[in-house]
């Protein structure tokens, strides 16, 4: 275990397991549900992890993520739905789900116990069955499907002493961070004050990185014509706060 964090993350390469220099950069983008994950640079070039399958996009290369908790305690793990384009936690009062009979607690205890059987539980009197051989919940009585995911929580003190902003810029080897905004037609679009002659926004790309460095799992206020947007670092989502419509955000190394 390095620098007092309560995980590892390494590469096997050559046969042999290679810690992964300023890991906890990868380890807050993984805390975030709605993170996929995450390419960094490596000896042979850009690498991908999936952070659902635990995998690399490289036949090379394999990855893993090792965790180191004290005896007698147990790492502080939460699950999430996705909800349309948000990432929920179970029984979170965020998550519209105050009536279900189950909380992250009572799915990680059944996970550990099985990690691939089945359990039900209850929203109302809607019944639910998760699966965590394929990561779903399932609606039994309309047959409607939702993605799951199994994801630690994050905290600031897992960085240490080394500074996250410092961290991010040597594991990106030079490259910078640009946050983008997905587009009506898919298309990826820069945030900046003035995206188009009609369109402005109160902030821009360097101003969102300077947030999420502080706070990885916080949130950005800000307006686009004067209309009141919320940014969600965690869900990787941004939200008009007067139609409640959302889009995906990402943050690129460029």
């Amino acid at each position: 275990m390095m620098s007092g964090n309560n995980y590892l993350w390494q590469l096997m390469f050559g046969g042999q397991w290679l810690k992964i220099e300023n890991d906890h950069v990868i380890e807050t983008h993984y805390c975030q549900p709605g993170a996929k994950g995450i390419t960094i640079n490596t000896s042979i070039g850009k690498v991908f992890i999936d952070f659902d399958e635990l995998k690399t996009d490289s036949a090379a290369l394999k990855v893993r993520r090792l965790s180191f908790v004290p005896q007698g305690q147990a790492e502080d793990i939460a699950w999430y739905y996705r909800d349309d384009d948000l990432w929920c936690e179970y029984g979170s009062q965020s998550s519209n789900m105050s009536s279900t009979s189950i909380d992250s607690k009572d799915i990680e205890m059944h996970f550990t116990q099985n990690p691939r059987g089945t359990i039900q539980f209850t929203i109302g009197l809607t019944i639910y069955s998760l699966d965590f051989y394929t990561m779903t919940q399932i609606n039994l009585a309309t047959g409607s499907c939702r993605d799951v995911r199994r994801r630690p929580k994050f905290t600031l003190n897992d960085v240490g002493a080394v500074q996250l902003g410092s961290a991010l810029q040597m594991l990106s080897l030079g490259s910078q961070p640009q946050w983008q905004f997905e587009g009506h037609s898919g298309a990826w679009y820069k945030f900046k004050h003035r995206y188009g002659t009609l369109t402005e926004c109160s902030l821009n790309s360097n101003e969102i990185e300077r947030k999420y460095q502080q706070n990885p799992t916080d949130c950005i206020t800000f307006t686009v014509n004067g209309y009141p947007y919320k940014l969600d670092f965690a869900s990787m989502i941004q939200k008009n706060q007067t139609t409640n419509h959302t889009r995906r955000i990402r943050r690129v190394l460029v």
